[in-house]
């Protein structure tokens, strides 16, 4: 088992506090963001050397980041579009690295608890996707939609919400072999110029073609915060400070 961890943003609605640096090097109660998920990941059995990040805005930084902080098994890869480019590309882009592999892939800018990986992993299926089980969902949520089965059938921030089962909160498990025809769909993706998706699209595309039977791991007892902005990152310590770290 692989874990791809997306982390080429540049973060600018941080700013100053990414002048400098990448949006996952943001230090939460004195830690950097990406050093928090690379401890779970390991407390979950994911070591370094099986870690792929995908950097882009200020890599140098990154690596050097990793390098000094312990990390340096780590895998880094470049997205050289992460500016123009939605995310798709950066899951793209880890293909090589994670070839023949099953693998966790989530964004680098989110603050998790320490049950959602071996929650993930430890559920049955090959491909999986995290979502937060609840009614209230507006236009910004990655809605996720499920027949009687339990299987997807829809995901797609344009989903009617009373038709949606919950978030999608971007984190998933992929088998090998379903891995393979993602990483197809994201090249169709830049072939048909559709560079401004999210890899959701591409999700979403598999499954209404009966491609993939995306299945979900209910994850609303779990603590997750995305960090976009100063009011996040409050968030995400005033959480911290409440679990004793």
């Amino acid at each position: 088992m692989k874990a791809i961890i997306l982390a080429a943003g540049m973060g600018s609605r941080l700013a100053p506090l990414t002048d400098d640096r990448p949006k996952v090097l943001v230090e939460v109660l004195g830690k950097p963001i990406l050093f928090r998920q690379l401890e779970l990941l390991t407390a979950a059995g994911i070591g370094p050397a099986d870690v792929v990040i995908v950097g882009g805005y200020r890599i140098d930084t990154l690596r050097a980041a990793l390098a000094a902080g312990g990390w340096g098994a780590c895998t880094v890869v470049e997205n050289e579009q992460y500016q123009p480019w939605n995310n798709f590309w950066s899951l793209a882009v880890a293909e090589p690295a994670v070839r023949g592999h099953d693998f966790l892939q989530f964004d680098g800018d989110v603050i998790l608890d320490d049950k959602m990986l071996p929650r993930l992993l430890g559920a049955e299926g090959d491909a999986l996707l995290a979502v937060d089980v609840r009614d209230e969902l507006d236009d910004e949520t990655m809605k996720a939609q499920i027949d009687a089965a339990g299987a997807v059938t829809g995901l797609s921030k344009q989903l009617d919400p009373a038709t949606c089962v919950g978030e999608a909160i971007g984190i998933s498990r992929l088998s090998a072999a379903v891995a393979a025809q993602v990483f197809a769909e994201l090249i169709a993706l830049r072939d048909e110029g559709l560079t401004g998706e999210y890899y959701e699209f591409a999700y979403n595309r598999l499954l209404k073609r009966g491609a993939v039977r995306f299945g979900i791991v209910d994850v609303h007892d779990c603590s997750v915060i995305e960090i976009d902005n100063v009011a996040d990152l409050a968030r995400a310590e005033e959480l911290l400070r409440a679990r004793g770290e």
